[in-house]
Protein backbone atom coordinates (compact mmCIF):
# COMPACT_ATOMS: atom_id res chain seq x y z
CA UNK A 1 0.00 0.00 0.00
CA UNK A 2 1.59 3.57 -0.63
CA UNK A 3 2.31 5.51 2.16
CA UNK A 4 0.41 8.41 0.84
CA UNK A 5 -2.28 7.29 2.01
CA UNK A 6 -3.77 7.17 5.66
CA UNK A 7 -7.05 5.49 6.09
CA UNK A 8 -9.84 4.67 4.75
CA UNK A 9 -12.48 5.73 7.03
CA UNK A 10 -13.51 9.21 7.46
CA UNK A 11 -11.79 10.85 10.42
CA UNK A 12 -12.97 11.80 13.36
CA UNK A 13 -14.53 14.95 14.37
CA UNK A 14 -11.19 16.61 15.35
CA UNK A 15 -9.57 15.44 12.73
CA UNK A 16 -12.01 16.73 10.25
CA UNK A 17 -10.70 20.01 9.29
CA UNK A 18 -6.81 20.26 8.92
CA UNK A 19 -5.04 23.31 10.16
CA UNK A 20 -1.34 22.61 10.11
CA UNK A 21 0.96 21.90 7.71
CA UNK A 22 0.48 17.84 7.98
CA UNK A 23 -3.00 18.47 6.35
CA UNK A 24 -5.03 15.90 4.76
CA UNK A 25 -7.03 15.41 1.77
CA UNK A 26 -10.21 13.57 0.50
CA UNK A 27 -9.15 11.97 -2.78
CA UNK A 28 -11.81 9.74 -4.89
CA UNK A 29 -11.14 6.79 -7.01
CA UNK A 30 -14.09 6.07 -9.34
CA UNK A 31 -14.60 3.25 -11.31
CA UNK A 32 -17.34 3.57 -14.23
CA UNK A 33 -18.77 0.98 -17.17
CA UNK A 34 -20.77 -2.36 -16.61
CA UNK A 35 -21.30 -3.95 -13.30
CA UNK A 36 -18.88 -7.06 -14.38
CA UNK A 37 -16.07 -4.72 -15.43
CA UNK A 38 -16.23 -2.82 -12.44
CA UNK A 39 -16.07 -5.18 -10.08
CA UNK A 40 -13.39 -6.60 -11.82
CA UNK A 41 -11.07 -3.86 -11.92
CA UNK A 42 -11.70 -3.77 -7.85
CA UNK A 43 -11.05 -7.29 -7.50
CA UNK A 44 -7.40 -6.55 -9.75
CA UNK A 45 -7.05 -3.77 -7.59
CA UNK A 46 -7.31 -5.59 -4.38
CA UNK A 47 -5.48 -8.23 -5.74
CA UNK A 48 -2.60 -5.80 -5.96
CA UNK A 49 -2.73 -4.24 -2.77
CA UNK A 50 -4.66 -1.02 -3.97
CA UNK A 51 -7.43 -1.26 -2.08
CA UNK A 52 -10.21 -4.07 -0.38
CA UNK A 53 -13.30 -4.90 -2.65
CA UNK A 54 -15.11 -4.02 0.80
CA UNK A 55 -13.91 -0.36 1.08
CA UNK A 56 -15.94 0.72 -2.48
CA UNK A 57 -19.26 1.63 -2.23
CA UNK A 58 -21.73 -0.06 -3.46
CA UNK A 59 -22.27 0.24 -7.12
CA UNK A 60 -24.53 4.09 -7.89
CA UNK A 61 -26.41 3.74 -11.57
CA UNK A 62 -25.45 5.97 -14.10
CA UNK A 63 -27.74 7.54 -16.63
CA UNK A 64 -26.66 5.07 -19.25
CA UNK A 65 -28.13 1.52 -19.45
CA UNK A 66 -25.96 -1.13 -18.07
CA UNK A 67 -23.31 1.13 -16.58
CA UNK A 68 -22.85 1.90 -13.07
CA UNK A 69 -20.17 2.80 -11.32
CA UNK A 70 -18.46 2.89 -7.82
CA UNK A 71 -16.77 4.79 -5.49
CA UNK A 72 -13.19 4.92 -3.29
CA UNK A 73 -12.95 7.51 -0.97
CA UNK A 74 -9.01 7.60 0.70
CA UNK A 75 -7.28 10.68 2.67
CA UNK A 76 -4.20 11.89 1.81
CA UNK A 77 -1.55 13.80 3.22
CA UNK A 78 -1.28 17.22 1.53
CA UNK A 79 1.63 18.63 -0.04
CA UNK A 80 1.49 22.32 1.27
Amino acid sequence: MPKTFLYTSAPSEDEATPSTAGERDKVRVLVIGRPTAVNRVILEMSHLGFSDSIEWSKPIPTDRQQESMRVLTRYVFSDS
